[in-house]
């Protein structure tokens, strides 16, 4: 069983060192630094039977306007996939959070910022943090291999300029204590330049003393005619170094020392067993940008901005030297609190919003998000990388799926994956005449954005607006997957008009649907239908009715059934050959244990029959089902097949995790009782289906001439194309 212990410092020291996450802020010598200027600090761990420390960590506490923090820094250290020791890590933490008077315990833990790792927190009791201490973003370094392996990752520029260094006469060499008043002369004007507050030479000194002395840093100093022009604290904690503070002087900049010093960091890291290298700090909006990517992690080489386009003020700056040393830019999931006090909680928040205002910080950070979002949206070019996008997005519609462009791909339409910060699009195109080279777009049931957001959906409507004219489209066509009555909705029919959108006479799919919610019991939804239709499920299966999942093996079948259809309601349908891909394509989804896509295809059967009652296909994403493709023969149908049907498929989407039962379809106007439509949604309306009223789809013309004439030329075509499901 895990028990709680208070560890020595040496044998905290020796299980940070071993830890993955191990760092330099869950040392005692970082404890023992932060206790000499205010702080208190006390190592937390739970060892196991055999008295072995398996998680942990370093806890530090500050009295604040009256209230007492307790703070992990980049910890805790704990196998977060491992429920039962985190779980006691984080009871013996809040034991001794709360013994210390804390109002609050907050975490930094070091795990990518991607959805399942915020869910993880949350699932633990914590929240996101309105105050974050250490950077959220950086760009870290493999360091493992070879000197040369190391520098041919760099960009060209930046090894020459390390070897520049060397010929312009500039020395770098380890410093001692003696040099200190030469690094905190460096660090005040290195403050004073770029606007921050730095410690005090005390506070410098103290940590010389505590880390050198246990070789886990080292200050290099970078000289020219013994004049100390640079100087950086470079730390080892384990296989994880970090570059921790950096100052330079004004003078003789263009010898290029910076350049010098980390290479200097790196090779004294290698050397004391490191195998990363944090470059430790850069701007949150870049890291951003890495977020929808697997681990929120991005080659620094590739990241789609403009260099010289970015601000001079800040870590802009900054982040263009360290991008060129190449590594990966990586986000963390940044600070989370764990609120011990509830009251004490509160006013911490309300006071850290108030000083926050006072600053004009909020403001700064308003500005920051926004300018988070002008970097250039990028193409996602493989399949697992757009799942992890559109996991970080609200409500992605199964129309944004992977899958749904490879369908379609086969149909001519190229499918282009767009992400930007916050949001993403799948951008289809293609040539609907041959041999005239003109272009259509459509964004089917997208942008995936949070629509709450106003500045956000302007950028990704620009985004997408410029995409068109990239590609030398007529015009481009989304129907976002929004609710027309929103206040959302309401703005976002505000932008369009304001654009130049124009409502589209082609609604290609449906505009408005029905909702079901799953998240009821079984018993509690079947009560939520009229009664009729609850009768109808258990006469079907008095009747002998079942209902089976097919296979490919039944693909013929249930295309049969689906013409069958079409020829009596009046619906054109397409060739075998695209509705089998298209099955195809979601079964084998479905079968991907990790893939937010998936589908099944069950038929109603009846034993006396050679051939499905009915049938049906639904299509999954995340926790949305669509009753997608719908068949039934005139077989049996007193025997009530479809009622049957439907449930089977509403039970099955609920076992596979989904909330919601989308039934893809209903009038156009509801109120209207000529609808083509009432009668289908009579049948969905029995199940206790919610209308739901979209904004539909809207064109942006990239040209208003070509475009009017492109419409007027087409429409039989397009009339043609409306009736094709």
């Amino acid at each position: 069983p895990l028990h709680p212990l208070t560890p020595s410092p040496v044998a905290w020291d020796a299980f940070v060192d071993a830890h993955p996450a191990g760092h330099l802020l869950q040392t005692s010598a970082w404890g023992e630094l932060k206790s000499r200027f205010g702080w208190r600090a006390e190592p937390v761990a739970v060892a196991d039977g055999s008295g072995d420390l398996v998680a942990g960590s370093l806890l530090l506490y500050r009295k604040m306007a009256g209230l007492t923090l307790a703070y992990a820094p980049k910890g805790p250290l704990t196998d977060w996939g491992n429920r039962p020791q985190t779980d006691a890590l984080l009871a013996a933490l809040r034991a001794k959070a709360k013994r210390n008077g804390a109002a609050f315990l907050k975490i930094e833990p070091d795990l990518p910022d991607t959805a399942e790792n915020q869910n993880l927190l949350t699932s633990y009791g914590f929240r996101p943090s309105p105050q974050t201490v250490q950077p959220r973003s950086t760009i870290v370094l493999d360091i493992s291999g070879d000197e040369d392996e190391i520098l041919a990752r760099m960009k060209s520029k930046w090894r020459y300029n390390i070897r520049l260094a060397g010929r312009k006469g500039v020395v770098v060499h380890e410093g001692s204590r003696a040099d200190l008043a030469h690094f905190a002369d460096l660090m005040a004007t290195t403050g004073e330049r770029d606007n921050f507050d730095v410690h005090s030479a005390d506070y410098y000194a103290a940590a010389y003393d505590l880390l050198v002395s246990q070789e886990r840093a080292v200050f290099l100093y970078a000289t020219f005619e013994g004049n100390p022009l640079a100087s950086i604290v470079v730390t080892v904690t384990g296989r994880m170094a970090c570059y921790l503070w950096g100052a330079s002087s004004n003078r003789e900049r263009n010898r290029m020392p910076n350049h010098a010093l980390q290479w200097a960091g790196m090779q004294w890291a290698k050397t004391h067993g490191a195998q990363i290298y944090d470059l430790w700090g850069i701007p949150d909006p870049i890291g951003q940008l890495a977020v929808p990517l697997p681990d929120a992690r991005m080659a620094a080489d590739t990241v789609p901005v403009n260099l010289d386009d970015l601000p001079e003020g800040d870590l802009w700056g900054v982040f263009r030297f360290k991008q060129g040393f190449g590594g990966h830019v990586t986000r963390t999931v940044g600070a989370w609190d764990l609120a011990l006090s509830p009251v004490l909680y509160a006013a911490y928040k309300g006071g850290l919003g108030i000083r926050q205002m006072a600053n004009g910080e909020w403001r700064n950070r308003i500005a920051a998000y926004r300018s988070s979002i002008h970097p250039s949206p990028f193409a996602i070019r493989h399949s697992h990388t757009w799942q992890s996008t559109l996991s970080t997005l609200p409500t992605p519609h199964v129309l944004q799926s992977w899958e749904w462009g490879a369908v379609k791909a086969q149909t001519g339409w190229v499918a282009e994956r767009i992400a930007m910060p916050g949001a993403a699009f799948q951008f289809l195109w293609r040539q609907p005449v041959p041999g005239i080279p003109l272009r259509v777009a459509y964004v089917p049931k997208g942008p995936v954005v949070d629509w709450d957001d106003p500045a956000l959906v302007e950028s990704v409507l620009d985004a997408i607006q410029a995409h068109a004219r990239r590609r030398l489209c007529l015009f481009v066509k989304i129907d976002p997957d929004l609710i027309e009555d929103s206040p959302a909705g309401q703005r976002l029919l505000d932008s369009l008009r304001r654009r130049g959108w124009r409502f589209s006479a082609d609604q290609i799919q449906f505009k408005n649907t029905g909702f079901s919610d799953l998240r009821p019991d079984e018993e509690t939804i079947l009560a939520g239908m009229k009664s009729k239709w609850r009768y109808n499920i258990r006469l079907a299966e008095k009747r002998g009715i079942t209902v089976r999942a097919g296979d490919a093996s039944d693909f013929a079948a249930f295309h049969a059934l689906y013409a069958e259809t079409g020829e009596r309601d009046g619906f054109l349908i397409r060739p075998y050959d695209y509705y089998a891909t298209t099955w195809r394509t979601f079964l084998d989804a479905e079968n991907e244990a990790a893939n937010p896509a998936g589908g099944v295809l069950l038929l109603a059967e009846h034993p006396e029959e050679g051939q499905p009652l009915a049938g049906l296909f639904l299509m999954r994403y995340g926790q949305r089902a669509w009753y997608f493709y719908g068949a039934s023969s005139d077989l049996r149908r007193r025997d009530m097949p479809n009622h049957l049907l439907q449930w089977e498929a509403m039970r099955w989407a609920k076992a596979a995790g989904c909330t919601v039962y989308d039934w893809w379809g209903a009038p156009t106007r509801p109120e209207d009782e000529d609808d083509a439509m009432q009668g289908v949604w009579r049948f969905k309306e029995g199940f206790g289906a919610e209308l739901r009223v979209h904004v539909g789809a809207w064109d942006w013309p990239v040209s208003s001439v070509l475009y009017d004439l492109y419409t007027q030329a087409m429409p039989k075509v397009m009339a043609r194309l409306r009736q094709m499901r």
